[in-house]
C-alpha cells in the first residue's frame, strides 16, 4: 500500500500538495502520474527536518520548453515559500515503462537509480499525488539490475572522493548511501532510505564507522557541528573504500 499523502510531514505535504495542483494546471491531459517518495514521504507527519522531496512525474508525450520553463517556475515559487528543497524527475510514459534508465524529459540527463527507485516504488514506498500507480507504469527490476545500479552508486561516490569533494553535504551522502549499499549486498534488499540506512550500519557495521555515521545522521537532520563535517570529510574516503571492497567481494 502507497503511504498516504496526509502522513508525511505538514510541509512536505503542503509542498507536494501545491506542486500537484501547479502541474494539473500547467500539463493537463499530459499529465499521467506524480509520486512523492523518498526518506521525506516515510517520516511521519510530525517530522519537522527532512532532506529534498524527490518527487517522479510522468508525461504521456514531449514537454515543450515553454511548459519546462513554467514547470520549474511553479518548482521554484513553492520553494521559496515554504523552504523545501525539489529532487523532481520528469519522464516520459513510454520510456517509464522500460526497464532502460530514462531521460529526464527535457534535460540532457538519465536517471541512474531507476532500478532501486522501481523496487522503492513498487514495495509501496511512496506517496500517490495523481494518477495511475506505479505498478501500473513501472516493470520491476531484476536482480542483475540492481546490482549494476549499486556498482554504479559505488563509481559515484569514488567520483566524489577522487575529485576532493568531501564538503559536508557529499560525506554524509557516502556514509549514509553506503550503509544502504552494504546492507543491499548482504540482505539483497534494497528498499531503505538513507535515513533508515544510518542505524542499520550502527547496528551491522564495525564499531570504527560508528563516530562518522552518528554525525552523518546529525547532518542529514541539520544538527552537525564544525566537528563533526571535519570528522566526516576525513574519513570519507576509506569508508568509500570498504564499501567498494563489500561490492567487489559480494559480501
Amino acid at each position: 500500500m502507497p503511504i498516504p499523502i496526509e502522513h508525511v510531514p505538514a510541509i512536505a505535504q503542503g509542498a507536494w500538495t501545491r506542486l500537484r495542483g501547479e502541474l494539473v494546471r500547467i500539463l493537463g491531459d499530459n499529465l499521467i502520474a506524480i509520486w512523492a517518495y523518498g526518506g521525506t514521504a516515510a517520516l511521519g507527519e510530525d517530522a519537522t527536518s527532512f532532506g529534498d522531496l524527490d518527487t517522479l512525474v510522468v508525461v504521456r508525450g514531449p514537454v515543450d520548453e515553454r511548459t519546462a520553463r513554467a514547470i520549474e517556475e511553479a518548482q521554484t515559487t513553492i520553494s521559496d515559500a515554504t523552504g523545501v528543497e525539489w529532487d523532481s524527475w520528469y519522464v516520459l510514459e513510454a520510456d517509464a515503462r522500460r526497464p532502460e534508465m530514462p531521460r529526464h524529459a527535457w534535460r540532457d540527463r538519465l536517471s541512474e537509480s531507476w532500478a532501486i527507485d522501481r523496487a522503492h516504488w513498487l514495495a509501496g514506498r511512496y506517496a500517490l499525488l495523481a494518477g495511475t500507480e506505479p505498478a501500473a507504469v513501472v516493470p520491476p527490476p531484476t536482480q542483475d539490475e540492481l546490482w549494476l545500479a549499486l556498482r554504479a552508486e559505488v563509481e559515484h561516490l569514488e567520483r566524489h572522493v577522487d575529485a576532493g569533494d568531501t564538503d559536508p553535504f557529499e560525506a554524509t551522502y557516502a556514509f549514509l548511501n553506503g550503509s544502504r549499499i552494504v546492507r543491499a549486498i548482504e540482505t539483497g534488499d534494497v528498499v531503505i532510505s538513507k535515513r533508515e540506512a544510518g542505524p542499520w550500519g550502527l547496528e551491522h557495521l564495525d564499531d570504527r564507522w560508528h563516530p562518522m555515521l552518528e554525525a552523518a545522521l546529525r547532518a542529514y537532520e541539520g544538527r552537525a557541528t564544525d566537528e563533526d563535517g571535519e570528522l566526516l570529510a576525513g574519513q570519507m574516503a576509506p569508508f568509500v573504500a570498504m564499501v567498494r571492497e563489500r561490492i567487489d567481494t559480494g559480501h
